[in-house]
């Protein structure tokens, strides 16, 4: 093991020892006398009172301890972050007791600290951040780049062809001279049975229709080529119903289902108006 491993050992070592075993630094703040971690541990699950600590004590002998730390190089720089966090975290905790239950400036103080407890958080991931490239091996220390081959003096580099600008004029003026293509996609819609059509046979097979004729006597035969497979037939049911509905609300004809998902009759006005007038003259 070489001089400078052994004194990176030996000072890790007192670093250690300095701070005790659970690394962290030992406070005398009245009611708590113990490790720093172990306070922010016990004010988290509420088992110790915040309240009977002072803050300044707490910063005074906190300043004490890394000032302490920094002069005698003990502490590594991320154990002092981790340090810092702590307290920044004991600071909080004890600053929500001074706050008001309700009012607009607890609103406000509790904004300004969860602030902080990102800010705090992300200086966490900073410092572990920071400590985990301090345990990487650095390039050039550690690790050491393989070599590469020297450049033969004797291959001389290759000029770039130089372009010709009069040419690459040439191949744009060709390409503006293109004629211009219509590249829009246009699809194209399926032969289905529209509405209009559903409505001019429908009028075509009224006056032929027998009183109480179902709706599909009126679809289009099967031979139409716009209703010939299963989706046409469905299309062309849906537009002859929208069509009858139509002619209903004209009052050309009626529409009705003796039970749900039944069939659809149709019956001409002109029929019903015959049967009214013929019970009429009879009751007379």
């Amino acid at each position: 093991m070489t001089p400078k491993a052994d004194s990176d050992e030996a000072f890790l070592d007192a670093a250690t020892a300095a701070v005790g075993n659970s690394g962290a630094p030992a406070l005398r703040l009245g009611a708590y006398e113990g490790p720093l971690d172990l306070l922010l541990e016990l004010a988290r699950a509420q088992r110790v009172d915040l309240a009977q600590i002072s803050v300044a004590t707490l910063a005074e002998q906190f300043e004490a301890v890394v000032t302490a730390a920094i002069d005698q190089r003990r502490v590594p720089l991320p154990r002092l972050a981790d340090w810092l966090i702590m307290a920044a975290w004991l600071t909080l905790l004890r600053s929500r007791l001074l706050l008001p239950a309700a009012a607009a400036e607890s609103a406000q103080a509790e904004r300004e600290a969860q602030g902080l407890r990102r800010k705090l958080a992300d200086r966490e991931w900073a410092s572990r951040l920071a400590d985990w490239l301090e345990r990487r091996p650095q390039l050039g220390r550690q690790v050491f780049a393989q070599g590469g081959a020297e450049p033969d003096s004797n291959i001389t580099a290759a000029a770039p062809p130089i372009a010709d600008t009069a040419e690459l004029l040439r191949a744009c003026l060709r390409l503006l001279v293109l004629p211009h293509r219509d590249r829009v996609y246009r699809p194209r819609p399926p032969q289905l049975w529209r509405v209009p059509d559903a409505l001019e046979r429908m009028r075509q097979l009224l006056p032929i229709t027998g009183e109480g004729a179902d709706l599909t006597s009126v679809l289009p035969p099967p031979s139409e080529a716009r209703a010939q497979s299963p989706l046409q037939r469905r299309a062309a049911l849906a537009t002859t119903l929208m069509a009858g509905l139509e002619l209903g609300r004209e009052g050309a004809l009626t529409l009705q289902q003796a039970e749900p998902f039944g069939a659809v009759m149709v019956d001409s006005a002109v029929v019903i108006g015959d049967e009214q007038t013929n019970s009429e003259g009879a009751n007379a």
